[in-house]
């Protein structure tokens, strides 16, 4: 499925992120974040699914955000980080700019599948952009241009 909509914004544009993600959440859908490569940087292939046994994901990460579902199967909003940093991301967090904010529950964080959060209800769209762009710029294995890509789905 092709986005909606692609914004590309500095690392620092948490305004912009956070006007992406109420809109989405009024419609319906999902955001993708992930850091701008230049051109002229060689990016080590991600592994396939038959790398069963590759301890890493993809070198460029890929944030994906949901918003919350109300109603009788209610669910919060949910982070998912895919990353190539090769262990564990929510320990490589802690004492950076992307630590987890209070609150924020990890339901899965695995080398190669990578964060999974859930973000509690109430958490300001700003809260959530900044982490997003924090978190996509430590996970990168490869150096970046200071922007990241922001796809909008639904």
């Amino acid at each position: 499925m092709a986005p909606r909509e692609v914004v590309v914004v500095d690392v620092g544009d948490v305004t912009t992120l956070a006007r992406l993600l109420a809109e989405v959440r009024g419609r319906g859908g999902w955001v993708n974040v992930r850091p701008e490569v230049a051109e002229d940087v060689a990016v080590p292939p991600t592994p396939t699914p038959m790398a069963v046994f590759s301890k890493r994901g993809p070198a460029v990460p890929l944030a994906t955000w949901t918003p919350e579902v109300a109603g009788r199967r209610a669910e919060p909003a949910t982070v998912g980080v895919q990353h190539g940093v090769g262990s564990a991301l929510r320990d490589r967090l802690v004492g950076t700019a992307a630590q987890l904010p209070e609150g924020w529950r990890v339901v899965g964080d695995h080398p190669r599948r990578g964060l999974v959060v859930q973000v509690p209800a109430g958490v300001a769209d700003e809260v959530v952009a900044a982490w997003l762009l924090e978190v996509v710029d430590l996970a990168s294995v490869v150096p970046h241009t200071g922007r990241v890509e922001v796809l909008v789905y639904g």
